[in-house]
């Protein structure tokens, strides 16, 4: 008995494999077939033309966002600035561009005068380049400048121009003293 349920469950099994071969079959003739696959560009949130950004951030010394700063691409390839925008209130700026490339974004002051530069990346198309512009000093919103940080130093009367290590070793230099002995050599 178990073997003629057996059989009847294989034959069920072999019938139903033809007929649903059988309907593949006849649903693939009605498939017209392409010639080559087409693969759909990637979602864009924004709906632009271009997926290929590269976005960063304005920030002065002390890590706060520099509002309204001027930003330039510049495509590190050719050599030419490709887009002048700036910053938001927040220190954001983004470029949206159609060209692959190695940039860099720069902050300019009005004059034309490069304050900074950003981290520099290469960029295929469809990527995003993260960058930031940190500034060396506490950025003036009020005078759109930079002031650089006063070391302790200076006002002491021990900065290195005005010591007399520094001025023994410019004396040496221009006398063009060389030592007698090497020394023995110190590890780090």
């Amino acid at each position: 008995m178990k073997k003629h349920l057996f059989a009847a469950i294989c034959c069920a099994i072999a019938v139903g494999a033809v007929a649903v071969n059988a309907q593949l079959s006849g649903v693939a003739s009605l498939v017209p077939r392409t010639q080559s696959l087409k693969l759909a560009e990637p979602w864009r949130p924004n709906g632009s033309g271009s997926a290929t950004r590269v976005i960063g951030t304005v920030i002065d010394i002390r890590q706060v966002p520099v509002a309204r700063a001027k930003v330039q691409l510049r495509n590190l390839t050719t050599g030419n600035i490709d887009q002048v925008s700036e910053s938001n209130e927040n220190g954001e700026y983004s470029f949206d561009t159609e060209t692959s490339g190695t940039y860099v974004v720069e902050m300019v002051l009005v004059d034309g005068y490069i304050l900074s530069l950003s981290n520099a990346g290469s960029l295929a198309r469809f990527e995003t380049l993260q960058t930031v512009i940190q500034l060396p000093g506490r950025w003036d919103a009020v005078m759109n400048n930079m002031i650089l940080q006063q070391s302790i130093t200076g006002f002491l009367g021990l900065s290195a121009q005005t010591s007399m290590t520094s001025s023994t070793l410019s004396l040496a230099a221009q006398q063009d003293v060389a030592a007698v002995d090497a020394g023995e050599p110190v590890s780090p």
